[in-house]
């Protein structure tokens, strides 16, 4: 009997080795997919990233994308928005670090400091803004505006440059109301926060921007933030302003 144990246990502590390749082959395979997976998942662009650009948009910029940033500069100042030139990134194309205050609306970074604006999202927040302040929104925090870095939607990152690429979207957390509440856009978008779909509903029916990105029309990707793009067209013909 004790002979019969000692020869079961034996048995059972022996792996042939067909049953070890296997094994080893199984883990193989699962690594290759878990490196594919996570390779078709990486956000950094490279050369087969296809450009994802606003009308008129080429790189690099030419005499008429030149013009325009000029006149969007020009329109800035006429607004007293101060500014600080920024160091070329990406594919911006009048790279800026901007006051924070934007038409009534502080704009706070809550990771990072000295976000890199593109003058046309700069342009777009200072004009919407005053309609932002209309429902009671006094302060919007953001995660990024320039990110170098792919289209990321429906939980899948695509093979797309994104307008982070050209500074000229932006990812929003929260927005803080006059009362000095925080209404997150991951914790509170889903309960039913009436500010945040307002917001929502505004800058939808402005017509001011290409596309916002929200829990409601991609909650796979954007469940924690709304993404919000300017829409800059550089085919648009530019006035020569007259010399001072």
């Amino acid at each position: 009997m004790f002979r019969l144990l000692l020869i079961s246990i034996l048995v059972a502590g022996v792996v042939s080795p067909a049953a070890e390749a296997a094994k080893a082959s199984s883990a193989k395979v699962t690594k290759k997919k878990k490196q594919k997976r996570k390779a078709k998942d990486n956000r950094t662009p490279t050369k087969s990233t296809k450009a994802n650009m606003p009308r008129g948009f080429v790189w690099p910029p030419n005499r008429t994308m030149e013009a325009m940033a000029d006149e969007c500069q020009a329109k800035l100042d006429e607004q007293g928005i101060a500014y600080e030139p920024a160091e070329a990134k990406g594919r911006v194309l009048r790279p800026m670090l901007p006051q924070a205050e934007l038409g009534g609306i502080t704009y706070t970074a809550v990771y990072s400091k000295n976000q890199v604006f593109d003058c046309q999202l700069v342009l777009a927040l200072a004009t919407f803004s005053p309609q932002l302040y209309d429902l009671g929104v006094r302060e919007v925090r953001f995660g990024s505006a320039f990110r170098w870095s792919k289209v990321r939607v429906g939980g899948k990152t695509k093979n797309i440059l994104s307008r982070h690429a050209l500074g000229i979207a932006m990812d929003i957390v929260s927005f803080v109301d006059d009362q000095g509440v925080d209404h997150n856009v991951k914790h509170d978008y889903k309960a039913g926060d009436e500010l945040l779909h307002d917001i929502e509903r505004t800058v939808n029916d402005s017509g001011q921007f290409r596309l916002l990105l929200t829990p409601k029309n991609d909650p796979k990707s954007h469940s924690d933030h709304f993404h919000l793009e300017a829409n800059p067209d550089y085919t648009a013909e530019v006035t020569p302003r007259p010399s001072s």
